[in-house]
This record gives structure tokens, sequence and C-alpha cells, in this order.
């Protein structure tokens, strides 16, 4: 590099900072002398926690106003919960790297219940459809009501308010150092997380090819099968930000175990397949399943 410097941009959360500061820590041992500065930026999905995600766009709410930064130069990096990246990445911008991904799972938080002896009626909270609709199907008895906000935030609704469980991300409450409140933690073939549920991904301008070589010195091969497997299924999917979707691969004796879901409101049905294949195939054959999943929509 020309200058050994690089300015990565994040949103402004504990749990954000944290990461980025793990990105810093892996860039500085892996580049002799480099200069790492921190910029926070609050995006939309940070400004207003009473509307709802879907009315800002999704996923994207959360990073749009880090890639307007990335693109006009402010910073030369971004580093995201991969899950928040949508699979389509504005023109201009690619991911870069892949450096990490801890637990995927979905866990409950429960006073030390399971989804399993929670008492009838019980109130779950939570944002996501995918949670919703995979854990209904588990109980139809539980009821559930929206919540947005910060893990730190979630917990002190969960504490204080009328609601007997919240359903959160592993790797989150992990990052955190918060893991003791975990109840449950879910099969991921039975409640499929988010894609890249667990993973961070740095977003680079396509073109600087400075900044790109840097961010290949932390590069995690395996991970970036895996991610790169989940957001091709949920791009050839094609239901756009809102349908409650979910994928995740995993490496198991040099083949990629891969677990696709989505959920059809027209049939009320949970659509869930599992693929084994070779590392080098992973990425289209989820592709394939998503396509296929596709076709059933428009069958209906």
């Amino acid at each position: 590099m020309k200058s050994k410097s690089i300015i990565l941009g994040t949103r402004g959360s504990k749990l954000a900072l944290i990461q980025t500061e793990k990105v810093r820590d892996m860039l500085k041992n892996a580049v002799q002398g480099l200069t790492v500065e921190i910029k926070k930026i609050k995006t939309e999905g940070d400004k207003d926690l009473k509307t709802p995600l879907s009315d800002f766009g999704g996923r994207g709410a959360f990073v749009r106003s880090i890639e307007r930064a990335l693109l006009r130069g402010e910073i030369d990096a971004a580093v995201h919960s991969l899950k928040d990246l949508p699979s389509q990445l504005p023109e201009g911008l690619t991911l870069g790297a892949t450096p990490e991904r801890i637990d995927p799972r979905d866990v409950l938080i429960a006073d030390h219940y399971s989804i399993d002896t929670l008492p009838t009626g019980s109130i779950i909270a939570t944002g996501s459809d995918r949670r919703r609709v995979q854990l209904k199907k588990i109980r139809p008895d539980i009821m559930f009501t929206g919540i947005r906000g910060n893990i730190e935030t979630r917990l002190k609704k969960y504490e204080n308010d009328a609601i007997d469980a919240v359903i959160l991300a592993a790797a989150g409450l992990d990052r955190l150092g918060l893991n003791s409140r975990i109840s449950q933690y879910f099969d991921p073939e039975v409640v499929v997380p988010a894609p890249c549920q667990g993973a961070l991904g740095i977003e680079c301008r396509s073109d600087d090819d400075e900044i790109l070589s840097l961010t290949k010195n932390i590069e995690n091969m395996n991970v970036r099968v895996c991610v790169d497997a989940e957001r091709s299924f949920i791009g050839s999917l094609g239901l756009g930000c809102h349908a409650p979707v979910g994928s995740y691969a995993r490496i198991d004796s040099g083949e990629v175990e891969f677990t696709g879901f989505v959920y059809s409101d027209l049939d009320d049905r949970c659509i869930t397949e599992t693929i084994r294949t070779d590392r080098e195939d992973v990425k289209l054959a989820a592709s394939d399943l998503g396509k296929k999943f596709r076709l059933f929509f428009i069958e209906l």
C-alpha cells in the first residue's frame, strides 16, 4: 500500500464497534505498520426504532448510509454484520472479505424455559418473520409480538415489559459476552438462520484494488464458501427482503451441507430442503435450489 492506512466505517452500536475493532485488530496483525481509523455512521435503521424495518426496505436499512459514505470516499471500507447486507450490492461496491463467522444459531432468552416448556399463551418478542413462522410451527399455541432496537434494548424490554421470551442471534450475545442469558440454542436445520448470520463482511469499492488487496489478508475461505452460497440462494430466490427466508451452509468432511428455507403465506407452509455438494459447486447448487423454490411460488 502507498499510505498503509485505512478508514473503516461502521454503525455506532456497541456490537457494531466490537465487530469493527475485531476487524481492525485482524488487519493490524496481518499488515505491519498499518494505521486503522474507525468512523461511526448513523443509519436509517438506527435513527427510527419505532418504524418497522420493512418501511425502510428491510435489511438495507442498516447499510445504506454507510454505503453512501463508502461511494463518496469518506471511508475506505465498511464493516457489517453480513446478514444485514443485501445479496445485491449497489453498483461500484463489492464484498471484499469475510474474515470471521461465529455461532450462526438463533437462541431463546426465557428465564431457563425452552420452546417446549414455555406455558401455553406465552408471548415471544421478535422482529423477524422468519423466526416467528418457524417457531409457530413448533408451538402454535405461542403468541408473538414485534420488537426493535439493539440487543441491550431488547433484553431490557424482555425484563421490563409483559413478554415471556425473546429470540436473538447467538453471535451478537457471544460478542457482547452475554451467553449466560441464553436458555436454548436452536438447531440451524430446525430454525434455519438468517443468511450469513454470525458472519462479518467487509464491503469495499469495486475499483479500489489497494484496499481490496489489503482486506484479502484477513479473508477466511471456509467462511467465504458458506456465505457466498447463502447469498446466492436468496439472490436467486428473488422474493425481496421482506419474505421470511433462511439459509445455512456448513463444511462437513470436505463437502458442504446447505439448507434453504422459505415460508409461503399463500398456503401457510414452511419449505425446507437440505443438500450436500462439493465446495466448488455449492454456490451454483444453492442458486439452483433458490430457483426451484421460486418456481413453487410461481405455480401457486
